[in-house]
């Protein structure tokens, strides 16, 4: 599984999208959170629990709460909650807490998990037949939104701190060593002309990082030959020879790593942006948002309280991990625990759009405006902040 083990491919959306519009799919795109009342100040969530959404350096301090918070406020009715990821990622490490340390519970909340590749849970999403799916900022997703499907990003879901330090082996590009002229200092330059494998392709959130890793060798993304493979092929094809680079996730770049004189870390994931996180549809952003505010501010809560630091220390939030991922905790403690960053950051969307645009796997020419597909009000109202 990955930190990207959500992925799912969205390159035979468009069809699909079409279909599910003309039998029923919105047409209108929902506007910010339906009115809950006025937003307050939310004990135990200062001016940190919020953060400039444009601001993207590296140093930048995470929005955090203290552990606690912010406060339940139980719903009327006890209320379920259709939610669907591609995978049991570990990723959604504070949905898989949540739900087993009673968060969800304290909202009177049911989560109802179902695996689902993301391309089939868009439509539905519009449709009202899911409330939240776990994903990436997909090629498919601009695609369904630009075709009038109501989703929005809510939700971030984690960053990678290691990324600004390529000497840390983890989740990214790696390469070769054998291809470079000087394997001792790679020049990514000379990897114009040579395959990447990939687990999604170019529809997939990673080809932004990838491209951007690229951009300041002099080459594109569009310049190499794209192959995908199976997540688990992919570092045996690198090994053998049959790709030259590849993005490798967890847990597979371990056996890169483990041979630092073959292969090399030419790329990691951008700094302090979230990829991917959580999407709503019209039935949580339009029928009933304080449903969707209850998720968020238990998910929030979750993360303040038992997801800062190395949680896989701790054995009761590793077994609930465990126990929501379906894998042993041997497993999961074998990569490091996750930076969760609920917050989504101004100008990730956009930049992903130009990678795509260029790949032509979105079906417009014109980069979208944020509004159309972010709502960050009710992760800022979760905490109290009104600017």
């Amino acid at each position: 599984m990955s930190r990207f083990r959500t992925a799912a491919c969205a390159l035979g959306l468009s069809v699909l999208l079409l279909s599910s519009a003309a039998c029923g799919g919105d047409s209108e795109q929902a506007s910010s959170t339906t009115d809950l009342g006025e937003v307050k100040a939310v004990a135990g969530c200062g001016p940190d629990a919020y953060t400039d959404p444009a601001n993207l350096n590296a140093d930048r301090k995470l929005a955090r709460c203290d552990a606690g918070a912010p406060a339940p406020q139980p719903l009327a009715e006890p209320t379920t909650i259709r939610m669907t990821s591609a995978s049991r990622s570990s990723s959604l490490a504070p949905v898989f807490v949540g739900m087993e340390l009673g968060e969800f519970q304290k909202e009177n909340l049911t989560i109802e998990f179902q695996v689902l590749p993301f391309a089939e849970a868009m439509p539905q999403l519009a449709q009202g037949k899911v409330d939240i799916a776990y994903g990436g900022t997909e090629a498919g997703l601009f695609n369904a939104v630009n075709q009038g499907l109501t989703i929005k990003w809510v939700l971030g879901n984690f960053v990678e701190p290691k990324a600004v330090d390529l000497s840390q082996p983890q989740t990214g590009l790696w390469a070769r060593r054998d291809i470079f002229t000087n394997p001792a200092n790679p020049d990514l330059s000379e990897l114009k002309g040579k395959t990447l494998g990939t687990a999604v392709g170019p529809a997939s959130s990673i080809s932004y990082p990838m491209d951007k890793a690229l951009r300041t060798h002099g080459i594109r993304l569009k310049d190499m030959e794209m192959k995908q493979l199976p997540a688990a092929d992919i570092f045996t094809a690198l090994a053998n020879g049959a790709l030259d680079t590849a993005w490798l996730l967890d847990p597979y770049w371990l056996q890169a790593a483990d041979r630092p004189d073959d292969f090399v870390l030419v790329g990691g994931q951008t700094v302090g942006e979230p990829l991917g996180g959580m999407y709503a549809g019209r039935s949580m952003l339009t029928d009933k948002p304080e449903v969707l505010q209850a998720f968020v501010r238990a998910y929030i809560r979750t993360v303040n309280t038992y997801l800062v630091g190395d949680y896989n220390k701790d054995q009761k939030v590793l077994d609930a991990i465990a126990k929501g991922t379906q894998q042993a905790p041997a497993t999961l403690t074998r990569t490091p625990s996750l930076t969760f960053d609920w917050e989504i950051r101004q100008g990730t969307g956009e930049e992903e759009q130009k990678v795509f645009i260029e790949f032509q796997t979105v079906k417009y020419t014109e980069i979208m405006p944020e509004d159309r597909y972010v709502d960050r009000s009710f992760y800022a109202r979760a905490v109290g902040h009104t600017g």
